[in-house]
């Protein structure tokens, strides 16, 4: 995805100009290709994000990972979906 298409997804009109520039730093970031790396590029996401204050909506939260997993081979895919599920019913319990 391209990031012109990136910033254009309805999940960030509204979005504050301080997000919107954390974004565009991620978007310039090489991103992972395996499902292993992702999880740790996630995570240094968030708390850098977490560090300036500033929070994603879930709906902001699943685009970036929807983002992160394009450059992926559909069996890569596979498993950061398995992972998500994963850490999402942790985060339920």
């Amino acid at each position: 995805m391209e990031k012109n298409q990136f910033f254009e997804n309805a999940a960030f009109q509204n979005m504050s100009a301080e997000k919107l520039r954390f974004l565009m730093e991620f978007a310039n970031l090489e991103k992972p290709n395996t499902s292993k790396d992702m999880l740790p590029f996630l995570m240094q996401f968030v708390n850098m994000a977490n560090s300036r204050g500033i929070q994603f909506s879930q709906n902001e939260t699943d685009f970036v990972i929807e983002h992160l997993k394009e450059q992926m081979s559909p069996q890569e895919r596979k498993k950061a979906d398995l992972i998500i599920q994963m850490m999402k019913s942790r985060k339920k319990q």
